[in-house]
């Protein structure tokens, strides 16, 4: 047998016996190649097919590392929530404490590339293929979250003669605040389970107000909606036609199971802005964000951005840009992935139990339902059952969380509906 095959044998068996754990660090080249009375090479090789399985993974300038261990392994077939939260944590710290290692002279210090840290760039770059977002590394730009990105947009000059802002509504409750807060001229088309009407759409693209329409794509926060082809498809044509911009929040792109194509991949003109953020598939300390703009816009969102701040910080985009290399963001979204499929389909016996007299969704866990005017009643809207209420023109939103008490509450509301 090649010695290359021997070496991959000898650490998945150790693995498997469990004499390997999760995180340890493997012996350096030089030493197992003097162990294995072979050459460097040959290490080189072994460790790169370990890598392709999945076995292990890289830490520049640092050296190789086991990624799951036997124990690992047979906890994740059961994933437990509890558990699985610390997992991020975990691993992203391993990348934390990577990236001080040896780069004093331009993580402690200014970096002088507003648009983010290269690295990341280039991490974020092969990431967003993943999503159907094929944008050039130069049009993309880290932000400190998302938040920081739509507040930078707002204060842009388009340069397509629009002042003002559209919003679906509802929409998310963070950018409503935004808009508002800072008096800014905007609009709304409302959005419900049947989507909206495309006809109102246009009529308000045609005034030549609007600099860009600002929309959740899939998984719409707070509906749990997504576009279906056909209606992006139509949304980019109108945009191109009356020179809107869209921005596309594409917040939840990791837990659609679908993985439908976002509008960024249908627009052929530049006229679609795409945010990433990080938050959701890791933890809302970690305020970084990718936008991959139009070229054209490009030197005036860093112009805004320079004027709030200097740097993204920079050890975090490095820890980032290392947890997204190495693997660890792949395989930490899968996990979350059949978590939150897992909980959907609780949620689905749940509501196929109760027999809901009224539309419904589901999404990331949360349970939204549709209430035509008179099903809201009084009763129901001041009943002791735990539920956000979002009320609009045309519907009543009643929105509930993945709990123990979700079938009761359920029953509670089915009562009050019949």
């Amino acid at each position: 047998m090649n010695k290359y095959k021997i070496i991959i044998q000898d650490i998945l068996h150790s693995i498997e016996r469990g004499e390997f754990k999760r995180g340890q660090k493997l012996p350096s080249i030089r030493k197992l190649s003097t162990d294995y009375h072979c050459s460097k090479d040959t290490v080189q090789k072994a460790m790169l097919e370990l890598k392709h399985q999945n076995a292990i993974y890289s830490v520049e300038k640092s050296g190789y590392y086991i990624l799951e261990d036997k124990d690992f392994q047979l906890e994740t077939l059961v994933l437990n929530p509890e558990d699985f939260q610390q997992l991020p944590y975990e691993d992203f710290r391993t990348c934390l404490n990577e990236s001080l290692v040896g780069r004093e002279n331009y993580l402690f210090n200014y970096y002088h590339q507003q648009e983010g840290l290269e690295d990341l760039l280039a991490s974020s770059h092969q990431l967003l293929m993943n999503y159907d977002v094929y944008s050039k590394k130069e049009q993309l730009v880290i932000t400190a979250g998302t938040q920081q990105a739509l507040y930078v947009l707002s204060k842009m000059d388009f340069h397509n003669g629009g002042h003002k802002i559209l919003l679906e509504k509802p929409t998310y409750e963070r950018m409503q605040t935004l808009v508002e807060k800072q008096d800014l001229p905007f609009e709304t088309i409302e959005r419900s389970f049947a989507g909206f009407n495309l006809a109102e759409l246009e009529r308000i693209f045609q005034t030549g107000q609007i600099k860009f329409f600002y929309t959740i794509p899939r998984l719409h926060n707070p509906l749990g909606i997504s576009y279906t082809l056909e209606e992006k498809k139509e949304i980019v044509r109108l945009a191109q036609q009356y020179e809107v911009y869209i921005v596309e929040d594409d917040y939840l792109a990791d837990f659609d199971a679908s993985k439908s194509l976002p509008f960024h991949y249908l627009d052929m003109e530049s006229r679609v802005i795409y945010l990433k953020s990080f938050t959701t598939t890791l933890f809302p300390a970690l305020r970084i964000g990718c936008v991959a703009l139009p070229q054209p816009l490009v030197e005036s969102f860093l112009e805004e951005k320079s004027l709030i701040d200097y740097d993204t910080n920079l050890i975090m985009q490095k820890a980032l840009s290392l947890y997204i290399d190495n693997g660890m963001f792949a395989r930490n979204t899968q996990n979350l992935r059949n978590l939150h499929l897992k909980q959907e389909m609780d949620m689905q016996k749940i509501v196929d139990g109760v027999q809901l007299q009224t539309a419904y969704r589901i999404s990331k866990e949360k349970l939204i339902l549709e209430l035509t005017s008179n099903q809201l009643t009084a009763p129901l809207k001041h009943s002791k059952i735990s539920f956000e209420l979002l009320e609009t023109k045309k519907y009543d939103y009643l929105i509930l969380t993945y709990g123990t008490d979700l079938e009761s509450n359920l029953q509670k509301i089915n009562d009050y509906l019949k």
